[in-house]
């Protein structure tokens, strides 16, 4: 699942959970994610999901895509990544349907993991 936090000038204007496919996000009202502001193009860019990760891609707006202060044009998301786009900052976090984030390490005791294999057959 992916968590994006839309921003702006610092203040936490929505918060939006998805497993989508797709997200669309500009100014029109028809996009997944509407940001209303002049700066930002009526379809501005598109989210994509491939596999369990996800890529942002510009839609060839007026004003770019930024990607940690970086123009880009396709870009794969990562846990953490501030996406800029006009003068709103969307944040993406990875949680899973618990809502802890997948890159919390997991530890594992063997022992009992064969235990519970074993139990099995």
């Amino acid at each position: 699942m992916l968590k994006i936090e839309l921003k702006y000038q610092g203040k936490n204007l929505d918060t939006f959970e998805t497993e989508n496919e797709q997200i669309s996000i500009g100014r029109n009202v028809k996009n997944d994610i509407r940001i209303d502001n002049p700066a930002v193009s009526s379809s501005h860019a598109i989210i994509k999901k491939v596999m369990n990760t996800y890529f942002i891609e510009d839609l060839k707006s007026t004003n770019g895509t930024f990607v940690n202060e970086k123009k880009i044009d396709r870009y794969e998301l990562l846990d953490g990544d501030e996406v800029i786009i006009g003068k709103h900052s969307l944040k993406f976090h990875y949680v899973n349907r618990s809502g802890q984030n997948f890159d919390k390490t997991v530890i594992l005791d063997t022992r009992k993991q064969k235990e519970l294999l074993n139990k099995n057959r």
